[in-house]
């Protein structure tokens, strides 16, 4: 067996829909015990973050899941214990919401000194850090939507970005303040921001804008002629299949092998075309003529033409057809799942280490609850207490009693990041 990096740390996540979760899926995938604490009425309409949904199978493996009342004297008493055992504390609530439910920061640093709290808000420190904010809006106000999409049409990317980058920015500083606390002996609070992610993905276009003095140009402008910047071939083409690729020339080396592989050789002879200038300068007549070429082939066979031939090519995918690409069927890219009633495939973590290797230890708790009884056994209460908790309504899960109807209440709705 091996040994994960986290194993033996405990982590609380008290994550809703995508950036907590992320926090807590990659300290769980690394091996900590993570506990997500989930409100009496998840699964309903009312809690669209806990609703197990597709995305909630890959943002929630490798977790234990415990429905508690927070608002509940005797569910604030639970999370207590958890907090007191915890090395990790993840929240990502609206602003003010973990303190008005009393598990702020500054009261849980003293119920466990060595608690690395981790938050993911919308806005770090400074005139906006009260407000709340999701991943799309943080994309439209760091100018990340203004360089997706066309002149006029900003548009947001087609993965929640900001939210699964702020988790893991901030999970750099968990794991750095877990090293620190080796000789400190001290926990700290570490914070993530959705809109200062968003603005560090901007940060190349801001330097360039600042450096040549000109207007930032998003990158879905299509520009011709000696407007072309950078690379002159780094387009879409369609092949035989009606399937695309997308080829980029990123050297004249390239070129010269693209144009030999296609049958093209008298390009490779034309003085205009020896260098990437030329070709962005000639683009109004050159692409129609290498997509001409590239038409005559299926997808497959261009992709594996220029890979032979050392060419940057790539297969335009989906999310389903990704799943059949030699390099995803490959050993350790995917970790089996099980996703409610389906099995399927999902990414690992995107790095790899030579002492261990990503496993499913648990698959996402397909019940709000499911581990309720056990985490509070875990937690020194009796079964008789724990039962008594639940007819109260102030825990749920299987093998626990069902509380009389009216006896549940619920803790304050999330609001904010996401």
């Amino acid at each position: 067996m091996q040994r994960l990096p986290l194993e033996g740390t405990h982590v609380v996540e008290f994550g809703q829909i995508v950036a907590g979760p992320t926090a807590g899926l990659i300290l769980g995938d690394m091996g900590a015990d993570v506990i997500k604490v989930e409100p009496p009425d998840a699964g309903t309409p009312s809690r669209p973050g806990n609703l197990r949904t597709g995305s909630f199978f890959f943002f929630n493996r490798n977790k234990r899941s415990l429905v508690v009342d927070l608002a509940a004297p005797e569910g604030y008493q639970v999370a207590l214990r958890l907090v007191r055992r915890a090395d990790v504390l993840i929240e990502n609530m609206a602003p003010g919401t973990m303190d008005r439910l009393g598990l702020g920061y500054s009261t849980m640093s003293r119920e466990n000194p060595r608690l690395v709290y981790c938050s993911l808000k919308g806005y770090l420190t400074g005139p906006y850090q009260a407000r709340p904010l999701m991943d799309e809006p943080a994309q439209m106000a760091a100018g990340l939507a203004y360089m997706t999409g066309p002149p006029g049409r900003p548009l947001r990317a087609g993965a929640s970005v900001v939210d699964i980058g702020a988790a893991t920015y901030a999970v750099i500083g968990v794991l750095a303040a877990l090293l620190e606390r080796q000789s400190t002996g001290e926990g700290q609070h570490v914070t993530g921001g959705l809109f200062e992610t968003a603005l560090f993905y901007m940060g190349q276009h801001m330097a360039h804008a600042q450096f040549s003095g000109e207007p930032p140009v998003s990158m879905a402008t299509v520009q011709t002629g000696a407007d072309r910047r950078r690379l002159a071939i780094y387009d879409l083409f369609t092949c035989k299949d009606e399937r695309q690729v997308f080829i980029g020339i990123v050297s004249d080396s390239q070129w010269r092998r693209f144009c030999s592989v296609f049958g093209m050789e008298d390009l490779v002879d034309d003085p205009r075309l020896e260098h990437n200038i030329g070709r962005a300068t000639e683009r109004e007549w050159l692409l129609p003529r290498i997509a001409q070429a590239v038409a005559g082939w299926e997808s497959r066979e261009v992709v594996e033409i220029l890979v032979r031939a050392d060419v940057t090519v790539a297969p335009v995918h989906t999310p389903l057809t990704v799943l059949e690409d030699p390099h995803v069927l490959s050993e350790r890219r995917t970790l089996p799942s099980q996703l409610g009633e389906a099995t399927g495939r999902l990414p690992a973590l995107p790095y790899e280490s030579s002492a261990y290797d990503f496993s499913v230890r648990r698959h996402a708790p397909t019940e709000p609850g499911q581990h309720t009884k056990e985490v509070l056994l875990e937690l020194g209460y009796s079964a008789q207490e724990a039962e008594a908790l639940a007819r109260a309504g102030v825990v749920r899960g299987p093998g626990l009693p069902v509380a009389p109807p009216g006896r549940a209440s619920q803790s304050e709705p999330h609001r904010g990041t996401t």
